[in-house]
């Protein structure tokens, strides 16, 4: 018996749809999460405390963090939170109702995920930073009507091969008469590649943050750099997009070009961010997310942190585009 043209189409589809949805990967959800022990929960808590006090930015506000999970596991609240999952979130959630603090947070490795008792470091992991940095997230470079360049990217990744890849993203638009950068979805990321990209737009050495580390008591200065593969762009005008979602290192980002009159930012107020941090092993599962630093800026004084970056423009993030985009051809026409 022949096969139709059509009927072996939809053959083919349907092999195809198979294949792809056998590729696909299960998401786990909380339930997959193996539950705790009281015994478990009670030594989570106690680290995780000890963490906070021994590497928390703010030491008085540390304490006080530590006060607050050992009286909620005391108290029993914890009693009916045996998943995981569950039990991560709620002491998350109550270490950031006394530190204010959205970088802080209690996490649980994935079913199936290594074990971090295989690590070689017994508290500190920098494999996110390594999976981060993989994530380069340059979605877009472009020329827009007006010779005005626009770049999408959503992570400052550190890794060489990202900065290389920015490095030609900003080498494409040189030329343009303004630049505007949509940080609307960007996440954050590595300090020395804000460093790195803000080094493009100042003509002199520039002093454009600070980071207060409390390891060492020590004040990290960041300034422009003396070089950049690729032409510089002290007198292009910029414009940067933000929303409520913009976080972290995007923030530093935006917070010191807009300090040093350098940038006009277009949207929303950032999610406030300001305090780099570290993740810490707890147990053989358990993880936390420190700040270990705190941002200093050498203009305001201060940083961003539980108030956000303020928009020079403030409009919804799904107007922002709209509106730099009409103030930039305004003002290459000058």
């Amino acid at each position: 018996m022949s096969i139709s043209k059509h009927t072996s189409k939809w053959l083919l589809f349907i092999h195809v749809l198979i294949f792809f949805l056998s590729s696909l990967k299960a998401v786990a959800t909380e339930s997959d999460y193996p539950d705790t022990t009281a015994d478990e929960r009670q030594a989570v808590v106690e680290r995780v405390s000890e963490l906070l006090v021994d590497h928390y930015v703010f030491p008085d506000v540390a304490k006080d963090m530590a006060t607050k999970v050992r009286t909620q596991l005391a108290s029993g609240a914890y009693d009916e939170l045996g998943n995981a999952k569950t039990f991560a979130k709620r002491i998350t959630k109550d270490l950031r109702a006394i530190s204010h603090d959205k970088h802080i947070g209690v996490g649980v490795r994935k079913p199936g995920s290594y074990s971090y008792a295989a690590q070689k470091q017994p508290h500190v992991d920098h494999s996110h930073t390594r999976k981060y940095n993989k994530s380069y997230k340059l979605k877009k470079a472009e020329y827009l009507e007006g010779n005005i360049g626009y770049l999408d990217f959503r992570v400052f990744a550190g890794h060489d091969d990202a900065r290389t890849m920015i490095a030609g993203a900003l080498a494409f638009l040189s030329g343009a008469d303004a630049i505007i950068f949509d940080l609307r979805k960007n996440t954050g990321g590595s300090p020395k590649t804000v460093q790195f990209i803000c080094s493009y737009f100042f003509a002199k050495k520039t002093h454009l943050d600070s980071v207060y580390w409390r390891e060492g008591d020590r004040i990290e200065e960041f300034w422009t750099l003396d070089e950049v593969p690729g032409k510089r762009m002290p007198d292009v005008p910029i414009f940067i997009l933000t929303s409520h979602s913009t976080f972290s290192g995007a923030e530093q980002f935006t917070y010191s070009l807009q300090a040093r009159k350098r940038a006009t930012v277009v949207g929303e107020t950032t999610g406030g961010g300001a305090h780099p941090n570290g993740k810490f092993v707890v147990n053989d599962r358990f993880h936390i997310f420190i700040a270990t630093g705190r941002g200093i800026n050498p203009v305001t004084g201060t940083n961003w942190e539980g108030v956000g970056v303020k928009p020079d423009i403030e409009v919804s993030a799904d107007r922002a585009f709209a509106e730099a985009y009409a103030l930039a051809k305004k003002q290459i026409k000058r």
